[in-house]
């Protein structure tokens, strides 16, 4: 149910209508709001000390001066509802269940409302003086990590081509130059490295980023395709990582044809997923990756890329699209 503040021209109405003796009643009914809602006007309305007057200018000015008021501050001064959240979330409850929970055991009590977005805040504003509130969570981080909607990732990825489009020859694995790319993140983001996967021989091409920024990896890919022959750049098959935004310029500096996965499925990128399994081995995951330097990887994709592989018949993926070695089609 959709609810509006009430007007200042509804406030004049209810002024004339109150102070000629109409009932509550029939003024919602004139206004189409509810007697309650009218009730609670003419008590916050009214002046101190004249009788039971409503005055609608007063209450205009002193409505709009409530509604610039910080609403944490009251949330923060109801000393039973800083109990209630306190105990609840040791308790283990998530904020968000915190929050519904409190419109069932106080229906009739709109003081006693708070948002999880607010409790969230309470409880990093805790976590700066040394509270442990945040041990309560489920993840017990100390600072809420906001996920940003699929659709404002999306939005900067303008222009883009669905995997849908691309063509069935990929699928096929048919010929070189089809090509899936993806990011590994160290421990709380320290340090990145990209990875491309030619899709039919499974080379590799990997190099550490400077940041996850787009333009730097467009910048570190261009550079990385451009050694390769123009027969090897066919299509390129990103996830829906904003680090991937510049995309565009990819496209123009190597020729290749950008597409995107649909969310949440990495098995439409599965070649590139298996491959940066492999990486795990060498860069172990919840390791941090800052200090890992583009010599380290390197020598890990010259291993990765000369160990023999069972869907190659044990060759390895250098022999196959560097040295042209006979690989069986679709395999």
């Amino acid at each position: 149910m959709s609810y509006s503040h009430l007007s200042s021209e509804e406030r004049r109405v209810i002024f004339h209508c109150f102070n000629y003796g109409l009932s509550r009643a029939e003024i919602g009914r004139r206004l189409g709001r509810d007697r309650s809602t009218i009730s609670r006007e003419i008590k916050r309305g009214g002046r101190r000390g004249r009788g039971p007057v409503y005055d609608g200018l007063y209450a205009h000015m002193k409505a709009e001066h409530h509604r610039r008021q910080p609403r944490h501050r009251r949330c923060a001064n109801n000393r039973q509802l800083v109990a209630y959240v306190d105990r609840k979330l040791r308790l283990h409850w998530p904020p968000e269940a915190i929050s519904g929970r409190l419109a069932i055991d106080y229906p009739d009590r709109p003081d006693m409302r708070i948002s999880h977005e607010r409790i969230y805040q309470w409880i990093e504003a805790d976590s700066r003086v040394q509270g442990h509130l945040h041990h309560y969570l489920r993840r017990r981080h100390k600072h809420r990590r906001r996920r940003r909607r699929l659709s404002q990732l999306t939005s900067r990825l303008t222009a883009r081509l669905d995997i849908e489009q691309r063509p069935a020859i990929v699928d096929r694995r048919a010929r070189y130059g089809d090509w899936e790319g993806d990011t590994i993140w160290g421990k709380n983001n320290t340090g990145a490295i990209a990875t491309h996967v030619e899709r039919k021989s499974g080379y590799l091409v990997a190099f550490k980023l400077r940041s996850r920024h787009s333009e730097p990896l467009a910048d570190a890919t261009i550079a990385a395709f451009q050694k390769l022959p123009r027969r090897w750049r066919h299509t390129l098959t990103y996830d829906n990582g904003s680090e991937f935004s510049a995309f565009a310029r990819i496209a123009r500096s190597t020729g290749l044809t950008v597409y995107f996965a649909k969310p949440h499925s990495p098995w439409q990128r599965g070649c590139n997923e298996n491959l940066n399994g492999l990486l795990r081995q060498f860069f172990r995951k919840g390791s941090a990756l800052s200090q890992v330097e583009q010599s380290d990887v390197d020598k890990v994709v010259a291993l990765l890329n000369h160990r023999p592989r069972k869907r190659l018949n044990y060759l390895t993926p250098h022999e196959v699209l560097k040295q042209g070695r006979p690989v069986a089609v679709g395999s």
